[in-house]
Parts: C-alpha cells; sequence; structure tokens
C-alpha cells in the first residue's frame, strides 16, 4: 500500500470511529430535509449510504490476510444472493416497485458491511492504542446530544408527537421516534458504564447526570421499549457492580468506588420506579390495556358464574389481547407475510419476497426484523445473513467461557446486555437491524464486545 493510500485509510479509520458523535447530528438533519424542505430522499441516506460505499472501497484497499478473504468472499455470495432474488421478484412478483426492493437491499446490506468495515478498523486500531474508550466517549457524548435535544424540545413543547392517538409520548426533533427510542435503549448500558467508570467519589457523581438525562429521555418517548430498557440495564448494573464491590472490598480505592455506585445506581433505580405512574408508558399502557379490553376480560375470567369452557374462551382472547400488548398489533402484520410465503414460488421461498411481500396495493412490513428480513431475502438469504452473528456469537461466547472469572465483569456484562437487547428488540418491535441509524450502534457495540475478548493484547 502506496504512502498516500495509506495516508487516507489511517485518516478513514478515524473518521469511522468519530462518526458515531456525527448520527445524532446526521438525524437532525435528516428531520430538518423532511420537515422544511419536504425532500423523502433526505441527508441521512446520502450520508449513511455513502459512508457504506466508502467502507467497502476500504475493505478492498486493505491488505490481504486470511480473514479479509473470508470477508470478501462471504460478501460477494451475500451480494450474488441479493441480486438473484432482485431479479426473480422483477420476473414473478406483481406489483413490483424498482426503488422500494432498491431501498430495502440496501438497509439489508448496510449491517453486515457496517459490521466487517468496524471489525477490522477497530481490530486495527486496537493494537496501537486502547481504542475501547475512545469508542465508549464517543458514544457518551452522542447520547449526550440526543438527551440534550430531547430535553430543549420537551422544555419549548417543540417535540414531534409519538403517537396520533391519545397517548402520550414525543421524539425530540427527530424524524423515527422507533428509531430514536432503539437508539437510547440499546446505548443506555453504555452511558451506565461510561458514569461508573468514572465516578470515583461522591466529587465525582455528576457523571451519573447523563444517565439521568438519557432516562428522561427514553420515558419522554413514550414507548415500552425505553422503559424496558431502564429498567433492564439498571437492574443488571446493580447486580454487577455489587459483584464487583465483593470481588475488590479488599482494595479500599476500588471499593469506595464501586460503594458510591451501588448507592447512586440503587438511588435512580428507586426514583425510576417511584415516578413510574406518572410517566407517558404508564398512561400509554392503560390507553392499550383498554384498547384491547384486557381489563373487561380479567373480570370476565374472575367470574365464578362462567362455565369452564367460556372461560377457556375468554382466556384465550385473553392471551391474543396480551400479545397485542406486548407486539403493538406486529402479529397480524406477520400472520398475513406467512401467508404471502406460503402461497409464494418456491423462487421466492429461497430467494426472498421483496419489500412487503407480494402484496397487492401497498407494501407492509412487519416491523419485526428478523421476519422482514427473512420474508425479504428468503431461507438462503437469511440464513448467509444470520452467519456472522451465529459466528461473532460462538466466538464471544467461547472466549468468554475460557476465563469466565475475569471475563465477568462490568464492561463485558454492560455490553453484553447492550447487544441482547439490541437484538431482542430488533426481534420484537423492530426498527434496528433494517434501520441504518440503529444498527450503526449495534454493529459497533457487538464488534467492541468481539475485540474486547478476543483481542487482549491491549
Amino acid at each position: 500500500m502506496n504512502k498516500r493510500l495509506y495516508s487516507f485509510s489511517s485518516k478513514f479509520e478515524w473518521f469511522l470511529i468519530f462518526f458515531i458523535i456525527l448520527q445524532p447530528v446526521i438525524d437532525l438533519m435528516t428531520s430538518f430535509s423532511i420537515f422544511i424542505f419536504h425532500i423523502d430522499l433526505t441527508f441521512g441516506v446520502f450520508i449513511r449510504f455513502g459512508v457504506m460505499f466508502l467502507i467497502l472501497l476500504y475493505i478492498l484497499w486493505v491488505p490481504l490476510d486470511k480473514s479479509k478473504k473470508k470477508i470478501l468472499f462471504y460478501l460477494f455470495l451475500f451480494g450474488f444472493v441479493l441480486i438473484i432474488g432482485l431479479i426473480n421478484n422483477m420476473l414473478v412478483k406483481d406489483p413490483f416497485h424498482l426503488f422500494s426492493e432498491l431501498r430495502n437491499i440496501a438497509k439489508i446490506a448496510y449491517v453486515p458491511i457496517i459490521l466487517f468495515g468496524y471489525l477490522i478498523v477497530i481490530k486495527k486500531l486496537k493494537e496501537q492504542e486502547n481504542i475501547q474508550k475512545t469508542i465508549q466517549r464517543n458514544i457518551f457524548i452522542s447520547m449526550n446530544i440526543v438527551s440534550l435535544v430531547m430535553i430543549i424540545a420537551t422544555i419549548t413543547s417543540t417535540g414531534i408527537k409519538s403517537y396520533e392517538s391519545e397517548k402520550l409520548g414525543h421524539q425530540g426533533w427527530f424524524f423515527a421516534g422507533n428509531e430514536i427510542g432503539a437508539i437510547m435503549a440499546i446505548c443506555f448500558a453504555v452511558v451506565v458504564y461510561y458514569a461508573v467508570s468514572n465516578t470515583k467519589s461522591w466529587k465525582t457523581i455528576y457523571y451519573w447526570i447523563p444517565v439521568c438525562m438519557l432516562i428522561f429521555s427514553q420515558l419522554a418517548v413514550g414507548t415500552k421499549v425505553g422503559y424496558g430498557s431502564v429498567f433492564i440495564i439498571l437492574v443488571i448494573a446493580l447486580f454487577i457492580y455489587l459483584v464487583e464491590w465483593f470481588r475488590f472490598r479488599h482494595d479500599s480505592v476500588l471499593a469506595k468506588k464501586y460503594s458510591v455506585n451501588l448507592v447512586v445506581n440503587s438511588g435512580v433505580l428507586v426514583l425510576f420506579l417511584l415516578l413510574t405512574p406518572y410517566t407517558p408508558v404508564a398512561h400509554n399502557m392503560n390507553i392499550h390495556l383498554s384498547w384491547v379490553g384486557l381489563d373487561q376480560q380479567q373480570a370476565n375470567l374472575d367470574n365464578d358464574n362462567k362455565t369452564e369452557e367460556s372461560k377457556n374462551e375468554i382466556e384465550k382472547e385473553r392471551e391474543k389481547a396480551v400479545e397485542n400488548v406486548l407486539l403493538s398489533g406486529r402479529e397480524h402484520f406477520l400472520a398475513q407475510h406467512k401467508k404471502y410465503f406460503a402461497e409464494a414460488p418456491l423462487s421466492q421461498k429461497l430467494f426472498g419476497m421483496g419489500y412487503g411481500g407480494n402484496y397487492q396495493k401497498e407494501g407492509k412490513t412487519v416491523e419485526m426484523d428478523f421476519f422482514d428480513i427473512f420474508f425479504s431475502i428468503g431461507i438462503i438469504g437469511f440464513a448467509l445473513y444470520i452467519a456472522p452473528f451465529l459466528y461473532l456469537a460462538y466466538k464471544i461466547v467461547t472466549y468468554f467461557f475460557k476465563n469466565v472469572k475475569e471475563n465477568f465483569n462490568h464492561e463485558v456484562v454492560l455490553f453484553g446486555s447492550a447487544v441482547i437487547l439490541g437484538l431482542g428488540i430488533a426481534y420484537t418491535a423492530g426498527h434496528v437491524l433494517t434501520a441504518p441509524a440503529v444498527s450503526i450502534y449495534l454493529g459497533v457495540l457487538i464488534v467492541y464486545l468481539y475485540c474486547t475478548l478476543v483481542f487482549k493484547t491491549t
């Protein structure tokens, strides 16, 4: 690699690390494009997919080794299958909208490219310095930008409403409520980790202020995802820092650090639970329960005069209502897409039905990422798509258990929780793997966890 190419490569690597901070700025530019200029093809689309293209070029440019050969082979094979699926849908799908199909393919391809790009970059930079700290700081800064926007939007009453119904909540000045909610939920564990890492005494508890700001921001959106993220991560953090305190109880400095953080974490968790009944998500849950009639169904179930047969029927209705509350109606779209898939020709079963399935009038996604990706690119495409996740998961779990005593620490547990939470949101609520604004955070965190456990040279 000549000097000029090496210089560009090095600068691009650091740009990708800095690119994390730019994410909320890009999202604000997207809102500006849509609401001010009324442009659907936004700045965010051009920037994110432009960077994706540059990552592809970067992967081609870096020196050839075993891992790069495997990555290039995978990307070529995956791209080939996506093209076959696109051509097949052009022939068998009616109606067929080329722009929607290409946009869908680009969104699906974004995650593997981002994943491998950051894997090469972080692995390479890790040989030079502790790149993990830089990534932690950049995610922390990014979430502070999001929190400040959410808080200012709340104070000025200028936030975009999360719901068109009587439900409460707003998404700040960000265009996509589900996406900004998923971003905050996934990155919350990183903000908690950063706060605790820098809170070494009562004098430095101000590092917990951004944690509280992000909690407020997640509650302001009014979704179950945000609330669940805060509760789960605070409980996990409380547990792992209790373990860390016990582990380092004979070290006066570390014992003091974890004692302070345990008290602060406990106080924040208790306050969070006490305020729950007054949050938008509690209001929205009550509305949703009334919509599906769960309260009345429970009263009917408790009625002693009901026969066993009628009680069984009510119980079935109640289970469906609970599913509706948890999935927000996505189960209906899932059933529709399962029908599309069952009726699709073999070629579409293997290579996918494209965007929205074999719809008649308008394409609708399930909004549960794994299902949307499976129905879009078929059995073969999905097997290839999920392969890198399974490989990295296998490596992470294997190296974790090689030295579980050392690896069971607050960094691995919290970053692991963030990854698992992100994949869980992708499975249930969507808008993670198929949303480039969100998937970049998940991709970075997966690679971060992988490099932390597998490469311990720094």
